[in-house]
């Protein structure tokens, strides 16, 4: 393990140490997350999290997805074409 010094601002430091964590597993935490972000693959993308997320109420009959008894599109699948 290795040991660093960090200077923490008086505002911020109050803060964390009104966590219930130490600051230590506080920082440990908030570095892991960001680790994890900076090596996530394509499909984890922000575009990606919208998928499935948003509802579109009156979709273009072109997108329409006609293989499910419900109303789902395929916009994921020609996301370059409406964006761009």
């Amino acid at each position: 393990m290795n040991l660093i010094t960090l200077e923490i601002p008086d505002q911020l430091m109050t803060q964390l140490q009104q966590q219930k964590d130490s600051v230590q597993t506080v920082l440990l935490k908030a570095l892991e997350e960001y680790l994890a972000k900076q090596q996530s693959n394509i499909t984890k993308t922000q575009t990606w999290e919208l998928c499935g997320s948003l509802e579109i109420p009156l979709p273009e009959s072109q997108f329409i997805n006609h293989q499910s008894s419900e109303l789902s599109t395929n916009y994921a699948e020609h996301i370059d074409e409406i964006l761009y």
